[in-house]
């Protein structure tokens, strides 16, 4: 039997996780857009995935227990007639916090849907829902969104960004001397450093060269070093930061998009589009 379980523990109430997980309106922000949704047993919801509306879900509630369980089938009928069963648990935890638990079991139910339906792609789709989606709505991170037209091939745009000498001309209004280390390449771990040599570490999740870059932030540095995740990083550890490259007809718009925790938000809307403008004008 094939199984994803994904577990995460956050610093918030049990009845605030409930909410997400059954309150329609808060479900469009960090879940998916479900407008039959009642919580009930034996009541049948459906919804599409993303916004090209590609994968039509249904289920049926199996099991309510208010801030305890939420139980439901999870089907594909556009792509497999198989069925599979998600569960999600809430407890407390010793230190008075709580610990989500997300169980998906029957995968191997849609093994006639073909290899985008394979267990691995549903435990990373998982992991990014419960761990970066779900956790930012708690915390109040949001998404941020940039957007830069630039009359210059995206393959000119995407060397200006991530040459280490051009990045730190374009990053000047965030902070002037602010560099990298690392490689541009997938899976690399890289070093956002000021030049009091404190930054941010942060690993290349997704990669496709003059198209798509996906940063995972992880921690904080202090000195060059990489500092251990405590309390407050515990809150951002995980977050995105997305740059998307799309040329037509010789000009190329750069979307950025930035997971941010509250208390940044006016500060990235401040200097997000200086950088932007500065990196427009050594590219063009």
């Amino acid at each position: 039997m094939d199984i994803v379980k994904v577990e995460a523990v956050f610093d918030v109430t049990k009845s605030q996780v409930w909410e997400a997980l059954t309150n329609t309106e808060i479900m469009k922000v960090w879940y998916f857009d479900i407008s039959n949704f009642k919580l009930a047993v034996g009541s049948e919801f459906s919804f599409y995935e993303g916004d090209k509306k590609e994968y039509l879900h249904e289920g049926e509630i199996l099991k309510v227990e208010q801030n305890v369980v939420l139980q439901h089938t999870w089907k594909h009928p556009q792509q497999s007639k198989g069925s599979s069963i998600v569960t999600w648990e809430i407890e407390e935890t010793d230190n008075n916090k709580v610990k989500v638990t997300l169980t998906h079991e029957g995968l191997e139910n849609f093994a006639d849907a073909g290899p985008n339906f394979a267990p691995a792609n549903y435990e990373m789709g998982w992991n990014a829902i419960v761990k970066t989606n779900l956790r930012n709505y708690l915390y109040g991170i949001k998404k941020i969104v940039f957007e830069q037209e630039f009359k210059a091939s995206a393959e000119t745009v995407w060397n200006k960004m991530w040459d280490k000498k051009s990045y730190t001309d374009w990053t000047t209004p965030f902070c002037a001397g602010t560099y990298f280390t690392g490689e541009i390449e997938l899976g690399s771990r890289i070093h956002f450093i000021a030049p009091s040599f404190d930054g941010m570490y942060s690993d290349v999740f997704y990669l496709i060269p003059n198209n798509l870059i996906i940063f995972k932030h992880i921690g904080m540095l202090k000195d060059l070093k990489e500092l251990p995740i405590d309390a407050e990083a515990e809150r951002w550890t995980g977050s995105f930061e997305t740059y998307k490259l799309n040329e037509v007809d010789g000009v190329t718009t750069v979307t950025a998009e930035i997971d941010c925790v509250p208390e940044y938000i006016n500060y990235m809307e401040e200097k997000f589009p200086l950088a932007l403008q500065e990196l427009k004008k050594i590219s063009e």
